[in-house]
């Protein structure tokens, strides 16, 4: 959720081999021409339904569905189908094109040139390679404070304008704005993007299927109420129709949509409900297509005569785990007195307190499997026996003593409740309780669990406002740097456990720059070990999703870009069957 937050599909559908297809070398080929992607195949129109509506359920208000802002799964759900970009990922975790038809590489690897296709926006404007390069300009811009600026570092230009964010005194806008002139993008006609690398990140054209890298028109974005619907502009195979807010989004067929695979379904019915007991009934009473089955549910389901028909679990290339408050980044206001989280030993003693299996088994149904680190199964980098910290409450003591010392306490007891903050709803309150109830019976220590609304809670977690939050990420592309970068580098937009640690930081840019794929694996293998054993995290699971369909519901591309219900990246292959 911050970051992403989940993401579904996975890329441990896919083998480790496939995973690694979609990462790319140095000079990678050029790309063929649009469609070859493996879609699955249209149904005869005699067996569509006349009424082409799919209803599902957000889970949460979107808290913005503007593409340079947003960094949580809910909006990102919205936003892969209301815009497209330059290529995206195909259900074998390739990458394909998409609004670039082909683009060729430089023998070094670090100019990547796109070659756009014939496209319109849904109010009928051309996109054109302009459009790119401001929509990149906005995203790289410290003003704009997009949480997702960090993917810049790998674009000529981009780290001297990261630097200024984190300046003291801050910049003044002329020298933005030379800084931005000074970008390494740039649209020599409007058909043509031309992106200039710092080095030859190999994993650069997977980067560029987020929706941070969609192209905007200026024009719209910058105008008043832009993401409501009566103003919204689109560049994808749908387009806002309605948002009412905490209510329903509805999505209707973008006239204009220029991608090959045009929308089946004339509406999408998005209800805004955010508990699962409330959607898991709406989807019995055949009010809502999809939904995510509740951890409560699963057994019931799983064994229903008819329920259990449409029940399915997938592994998904994601990881739930709780961030500790590291006190590192002196930005952050609240950290002018540092907690308890921000000693090593004291987060060692809370890591080693949790049973995991016990924890999954509780309050997920048994679902997915241990994490002990962030780099999933299925993408390479995965360290299935990396385990610093595992459950052990002797040495867990032993750590605590070690830590009251430090701090100079003799007693939990003097340190107070601690705070510990999760988005309300959403079934994380079993998990939370069981954190609680695990820390209490091993030290007597207190907490206070501070539920909020989604939105609220996302702008308190990053202002670092707990000791510990509820945190999760899903992968945005299968490779290492998807998990590691921005999550976990000094002052990442998405560094919710404020850690900051310049020889974590140095080896992802060693990484990044090694174009030997064994070599460069080895690399992010040992960044890992530093920060597990650092420990600014509390990793709990890698997820398995269990969600319910309806049989008429056909068409599901499932793709490691799915965020929060498989297929929902590309809502555009989806089709209503007569039933």
């Amino acid at each position: 959720m911050r970051k992403r937050l989940l993401g579904i599909v996975v890329c441990a559908v896919v083998t480790a081999a496939s995973c690694q297809k979609s990462t790319g070398s140095p000079a990678p080929p050029a790309a063929t021409e649009p469609g070859t992607s493996a879609e699955p195949s249209p149904a005869p129109e005699s067996n569509l339904a006349a009424n082409q509506v799919l209803r599902i359920d957000t889970n949460l208000e979107p808290p913005t569905l503007d593409p340079t802002l947003a960094a949580d799964a809910t909006s990102v759900v919205v936003l892969r189908a209301l815009h497209g970009g330059l290529t995206t990922l195909d259900k074998d975790s390739r990458v394909v094109p998409e609004l670039a038809k082909s683009w060729d590489v430089s023998p070094d690897g670090k100019m990547i040139t796109f070659h756009l296709r014939d496209a319109r926006y849904s109010n009928g404007d051309p996109i054109v390679a302009g459009d790119l390069v401001y929509s990149w300009r906005r995203l790289a811009d410290p003003r704009t404070a997009a949480p997702y600026s960090y993917v810049m570092a790998d674009i000529a230009g981009g780290p001297e304008l990261q630097a200024m964010a984190g300046a003291n005194p801050g910049p003044t806008d002329a020298a933005i704005d030379v800084a931005l002139e000074n970008l390494g993008v740039s649209a020599p006609d409007a058909r043509t993007f031309v992106v200039h690398l710092n080095r030859p990140a190999t994993y650069s054209l997977s980067a560029v299927t987020l929706w941070v890298f969609a192209p905007l028109q200026e024009s719209w974005i910058t105008s008043k109420n832009a993401t409501e619907a009566a103003n919204y502009v689109s560049s994808g195979p749908f387009v806002l129709d309605a948002w009412a807010h905490d209510s329903e989004i509805v999505l209707k067929p973008n006239p204009y949509w220029w991608g090959d695979v045009k929308p089946t379904l004339t509406e999408i019915d998005m209800s805004i409900v955010t508990e699962p007991t409330a959607q898991q009934a709406a989807y019995e009473a055949g009010e809502i297509d999809m939904v995510g089955t509740p951890g409560p549910d699963v057994q019931r389901v799983r064994t229903d005569p008819v329920l259990g028909t449409e029940y399915r679990e997938e592994n998904q290339p994601a990881v739930n785990f709780y961030s500790f408050n590291n006190y590192e980044d002196p930005n952050v206001a609240s950290h002018a007195k540092p907690g308890p989280t921000a000693n090593r030993d004291f987060r060692i003693a809370f890591t080693q307190t949790i049973d995991k299996q016990a924890l999954i088994d509780a309050t997920y149904a048994g679902l997915g499997r241990i994490a002990n680190s962030v780099i999933m199964p299925g993408i390479p980098g995965y360290q299935p026996d990396l385990n610093p910290y595992p459950f052990d409450l002797a040495s867990a003591r032993q750590h605590m003593d070690k830590a009251l010392a430090a701090l100079g306490v003799n007693s939990v007891a003097e340190l107070g409740k601690l705070t510990l903050g999760y988005p309300s709803g959403h079934d994380n309150e079993p998990g939370v309780a069981f954190l609680a109830e695990a820390w209490r019976q091993a030290f007597g220590l207190e907490t206070e669990q501070i539920g909020s609304d989604f939105s609220v809670f996302l702008t308190q977690r990053q202002l670092g406002e707990y000791a510990i939050s509820w945190d999760a990420w899903g992968a945005d592309y299968p490779h290492a740097s998807n998990q590691l970068s921005g999550l976990f580098t000094c002052r990442g937009g998405n560094n919710d456990a404020q850690y900051c640690n310049p020889a974590f930081d140095a080896l992802l840019v060693q990484a990044a720059a090694e174009p030997d794929q064994d070599k460069q694996v080895a690399i992010y293998k040992e960044a890992q070990t530093l920060l597990m054993t650092d420990a600014p995290i509390l990793p709990l699971r890698f997820r398995v999703t269990s969600y319910e369909v309806k049989p008429y519901v056909s068409g599901l591309t499932v793709t490691p870009a799915d965020t929060e219900l498989p297929g929902d990246a590309h809502f555009e292959t989806i089709q209503i069957l007569k039933h």
